[in-house]
């Protein structure tokens, strides 16, 4: 129920998920009472009054929790494996979502496996600079990647800068040579006007 919360399901949506959440016995079990089950909490009562005794109740729930957990370790699993940096998603964002789905995936997963994943999805313009520095740890890729983040946004912001002021110089040069040729036809003009015919 809290795996539902977690993800922002709504009560259709929860019932919908059921069957993704279950495996082997709970599945078939699901399947053949199907028409039974409009709501998850009704899912829970029949599904613990089916394998439930009232000395094994305690066990059931732990089950019940696992065949969640599966999945969302899978689905998680999937979405690290391809989940890459958006080209306008900060470092510090990205880096929080991986750790994130690392932790779905495997709670105790290895720094250096973690890494690996930060690594395989970060944006194409921070991967070089980033693997320049060799980090070890997620924590040091982290505190790397922020900074050239920085560094590469005030370089991108001086270059817009200059590109403004190379615009601006290009436009008060350009009105200048229209006043000088708009000058230079008014003086011919009246040239012509005090030549006499």
């Amino acid at each position: 129920m809290n795996q539902f919360k977690q993800y922002g399901l709504r009560r259709l949506e929860q019932v919908q998920a059921i069957p993704f959440l279950l495996i082997n016995d709970a599945y078939l079990y699901y399947v053949e009472h199907i028409d039974l089950i409009t709501s998850f909490e009704l899912f829970i009562k029949l599904f613990l009054q089916q394998y439930s005794s009232t000395s094994s109740k305690n066990k059931i729930i732990p089950v019940i929790k696992a065949f969640g957990s599966t999945k969302v370790q899978e689905l998680a699993f999937e979405q690290l494996k391809w989940y890459k940096q958006t080209v306008n998603q900060p470092v510090t964002q990205y880096y929080d979502k991986i750790i994130e789905l690392c932790k779905k995936v495997d709670a105790a997963m290895l720094d250096s496996l973690k890494l690996k994943y930060i690594m395989a999805g970060i944006r194409e313009s921070l991967k070089l600079h980033v693997a320049l520095q060799d980090p070890k740890t997620s924590d040091a890729f982290s505190s790397f990647a922020r900074k050239i983040e920085d560094t590469l946004s005030f370089t991108t912001a001086d270059n817009e800068m200059q590109q403004n002021e190379i615009n601006i110089n290009a436009t008060t040069t350009q009105k200048s040579l229209e006043q000088t040729t708009i000058s230079q036809k008014s003086q011919k003009k009246n040239i012509q006007q005090n030549i006499p015919p």
